[in-house]
Parts: C-alpha cells; structure tokens; sequence
C-alpha cells in the first residue's frame, strides 16, 4: 500500500475498504486451480467476490505472488467477460462486472476509463510495472475476435457459450492464469458435465450442506477432494450466506425496539426465514437452484444416497489376502449392439456386504463377442460364479448367424472351460420388470453410510442387533462410481415445459449401463446372503491357488 502522507486522498480507497466480506471470499481468495466455478443462490453477492479477486491481482494483495500483477509479467491483461459489454447504452443495465469493478478499484490507480469505443479500464498495478488492463468483452463478440493473445486471468459472468469457455482455456496456458465463473445454476447444463461433475474439490458453506442433508437426504463434507485430474475447484454458497441479509434483519429488529416498525410488518425471526418468504417457489428444484445454488441435475440424481469418498474403497485396505472364494460370486453384462457393453464382478458376503470388485466396459465395434469372453474368462480368473446375468436384448437372433449373442457366449464359454480357460458359466437372461432391484440399490447404499466401512454392518435397530445389507464398490472400478454418482431422471430441455409439464418419470440412458447390472443381480432371489453361523474377519480370507489371468 503507498506510504502515510497527509497530502494522500485516502477518500479515493472508500470502495475498496467498504467491502462486506462473506464466507466464500476468504475460500476463493487462496485457491490455485486453474478453473474456479463458483455456483451460488441468488443475490449472494459473487460477482463482488469474485470481481474483488481481480482487483487483489491489481494491488497486489494475492495469497500466492504468481497469481498478482508484477513487474515481471509480460503478459498484463485481465478478462472480464459478460453478456454486454458496459458501453453498450441499451444494455448496459446487464453488465454487473463493471460497476463491481468501479466501486472496488482505488481511484489512484485507473489511468484511463471505458469510452464508447473501448471497453477497456487502463490501470497502475500497485507493485509498479507497465501499465495494465481490465478488458471487457461480451458474449455476443465472435470467438475469434477474442483468440490469439494471453490473458493473466478470465472472469466469465454467468453463464457464457460453451464455445467462449473452449476459446478461453487456452488463454491462460502460457501464464499459467485462472479462469473464474460464477453462476446461479438456472440455465447452466453445459457447466455441469463440463465443469462441475469434473471438479477435483469441492467446497460448500454450512447452509448449502443443511439443505442438502434436510431436502436431498444428501451428507457432504465441508470439502470434497475427488480423484479427478482436473484442475478444477467448485465453491458453492447460498443466498443465507450473504451478510447483508444479516444486517437487514438486524436492522428491522432493532426499528421494531425502537418503536418504529410494527412486528407485523417483519415477523421474520431470522435470515432463514426473510428469505423462506422471498423464494416462495413450489418447485424444490427451484428452491435448490435459485437460493442454494445446487444444480437441477444434481436434484434429480436417481442415487442421492450414493457418496463417493463412502461407498468406493480400496481393495488392498479390505481385502489384503485377496477376494474371498467362499462367497457368493455373480456377474452381469448390460449388452448392447453399438455402444460400450457394461460387465459387473460382484461378490456377496456371508454377512449380506456386496462387494463390485472387477468392471469391464468393451466396445462391441472394436471387440468380437470371442474377444470379449476370452477377457472375462482372464478376469474371473478361477473363481466360480453362481449366477451369470446378461440383457434379455442379448436373446435376439443375429441375421447373419441365426444364432443370438447369447447362445454364442454360452457355447463359448462351455468350450473354453473345456480348454482349462476360466470356470465356464451359463448366462441367462435377467429379470426386467419392476422397482425392486432399484429399491435394493438404494437400501445398500444407504445402510453402507450408516454403517460407514465395510465389516461393521452388525448394528443395532431398535434395541435388535441385525445385519444391514450394504454395497461397496472398489475404487478401480470407476465407471461403476461414475454411473452410481451420475445417474439421473429425464428433463425437459424446454424450459416453458419444465414449468408447465410434470417431471419426467423416466431416468437417461447415460450412466444407466452400470446400474442397470447392479438392479439385476439385487432382483435375482439366487443372490441372498446365508445363515449367520458367524461373524467373519477379514483374516479369515485367505489367497486360494490362481490360474494365469487378469485382475
């Protein structure tokens, strides 16, 4: 900051000092990821968080020194981009970037303001050096205008194209930059495969996560690391997070003591419930969206219950002496013509736990059905399995041979037992009809966080000790994870019919495949856990002799 002196204006730092924090900012203000997705409800306050940041860089005030503008910089650009550019008169309404900037940034340090004709702030960064600027462009301008020179850092206002955020990436490559985003979740669906499913944290205030547990039946932690190779953080926060809020209703109850406001008037006791009288929405999912600012397809997932830092383990922690032979063994085949087959490995203990210890997902284009079974035969090694389900689809005839895809893999398999490869097996087609395999699933999963690990599902229930079933999926089986996490129910993609039309009672087919393997074999009455004749211990599993195959 520039040394005591009388003769400094210290009025032109008003903005700058008058600046309510909230429980993000001093989250986001450390962070080092390259992608920053900051999802929040609405009137939170982002934009002056976020755009605070961009303002940090300029005065130097950053946690980590790469992330301020130095002398040493050559590249001194920061992007501000928005649905308008701020000189546009008939939208400049729109443009909440710039007016954040303004109010925030030392007047001291602004060389030269926005004109008709540019739409850039020229500033004096506080740790000296050349000149630089905060440039605003809006989504309307063609990628290629914005392409081709490096940026220090991205601040995307709501919800851009996809096609700006792919131009914006490469950007910040050679500066080693971060690119911002912040949102409310209203009409985002490209930001949540491309960034937030793909997040490798995931931070979220305590009103977020109170809301998710009471409405969504969802337990979160504070922060959520994933094993995503992403570099991608997501901060989520809620309208109640804004201190603001906290003030009003502060200020209304001492007006009401003062004798100056009537209690009729504000009968809200808390934030929580001036703002249960602002988001008067019917639909949860708006609620969700709009003040907590949770994605709609997070609120529609089919499995809620499934968490991926519970229900995923490692399989040498559990199973060092390896996977138990004296144990229910089954496996399950989601068949398909012309996308990736989905074959499940489970196991079931004789305590109820069901273990999905082995995934493969083949490519019917690029493999043969021969090839397929010889690599299942490699994988079940010689373990053998009770049961063998696969997708009835795999019973019709193929014109070419007049034999199905299932006759073929029975003939296949009884002939490579024949030749010492694998344990044979005969696969039948499973059971379609009815809710009950999706109903275990969910119990599973849900028995699996109360119980917390594997090997503790001895609990007691009203006063009763009893065995809960559970489901554990070993964490190299990520395609399984990754179906159980994603899965969802179908949306309408007209917002008018979302509005006027009852939700969808269908799921997507995408991230289905996995989960369609898993309500098989939980419908199959040949897969129940046997008489408790006791309780075993992981060093009762002991390596029984292997044929040469794949793990």
């Amino acid at each position: 900051m520039p040394h005591f002196d009388e003769k400094i204006d210290w009025s032109v730092y008003a903005g700058f000092a008058n600046y309510i924090g909230n429980p993000v900012f001093g989250t986001i203000i450390g962070l080092r990821n390259q992608t920053i997705l900051v999802v929040s409800g609405n009137r939170f306050g982002k934009t002056k968080a976020l755009t605070r940041v961009q303002v940090y860089s300029v005065m130097g005030m950053r946690k980590h020194a790469d992330q301020n503008i130095t002398p040493a910089d050559s590249c001194r650009v920061i992007r501000l981009a928005s649905e308008t550019l701020p000189n546009d008169k008939e939208n400049e309404v729109r443009n909440t970037i710039y007016p954040a900037i303004k109010e925030q940034l030392p007047k001291d340090r602004i060389i030269k303001d926005i004109t008709a004709r540019d739409a850039t702030i020229t500033v004096q960064p506080l740790m000296g050096g050349a000149r630089a600027q905060l440039e605003h462009v809006s989504y309307g301008q063609s990628t290629q205008s914005q392409a081709g020179q490096a940026r220090k850092a991205i601040l995307v206002d709501e919800v851009c194209p996809y096609a700006f955020y792919e131009e914006s990436v490469p950007r910040l490559a050679t500066t080693y930059g971060q690119l911002w985003i912040g949102t409310t979740p209203v009409e985002a669906a490209w930001m949540y495969t491309e960034i937030y499913e793909r997040a490798r944290v995931y931070y979220r205030t305590k009103a977020v996560r109170e809301f998710m547990k009471k409405d969504m039946g969802i337990t979160v932690a504070a922060a959520e690391i994933t094993d995503s190779k992403q570099d991608i953080a997501v901060v989520q926060a809620a309208s109640d997070d804004n201190p603001i809020f906290k003030i009003l209703v502060d200020k209304k109850h001492q007006e009401i003591k003062d004798g100056l406001l009537k209690p009729e008037d504000f009968p809200y006791g808390n934030v929580s419930e001036y703002l249960d009288s602002i988001f008067m929405y019917d639909d949860k999912d708006t609620v969700a969206m709009r003040r907590y600012g949770i994605f709609k397809q997070i609120t529609g997932a089919v499995h809620k219950e499934f968490n991926w830092n519970i229900h995923m383990i490692p399989e040498g922690k559990y199973f060092p002496m390896g996977i138990p032979h004296d144990v229910i063994h089954a496996r399950m085949i989601d068949y398909h013509q012309s996308v990736p087959w989905a074959v499940n490995w489970i196991f079931l203990s004789k305590e109820n736990e069901a273990f999905v210890y082995r995934e493969l997902d083949p490519d019917p284009h690029t493999w043969t059905t021969l090839g397929i079974c010889k690599e299942m035969a490699l994988i079940s090694r010689d373990y053998k399995y009770a049961i063998n389900l696969i997708d009835p689809l795999s019973n019709h005839k193929q014109v070419n041979t007049n034999t199905s895809c299932l006759e073929d893999m029975n003939r296949i398999f009884l002939e490579m037992k024949r030749e010492q490869l694998g344990t044979g097996g005969y696969w039948e087609p499973w059971d379609t009809k009815g809710t009950k395999g999706e109903d275990a699933v969910r119990e599973r999963l849900i028995n699996s966080k109360i119980c917390g690990t594997p090997f503790n599902n001895l609990q007691k229930i009203d006063g009763k000790e009893v065995r809960l079933p559970t489901l554990w999926i070993f964490d190299s089986c990520k395609q399984t994870g990754l179906s159980l996490k994603n899965w969802k129910m179908e949306t309408w993609l007209d917002r008018n019919a979302q509005v006027t039309k009852d939700p969808k009672d269908s799921t997507e087919q995408r991230f289905s495949h996995h989960n369609m393997t898993l309500e098989a074999i939980f419908k199959d009455a040949r897969f129940r856990g046997t008489p408790y004749v006791y309780q075993s211990k992981r060093e009762d599993f002991f390596e029984k002799r292997y044929f040469q195959g794949r793990r």
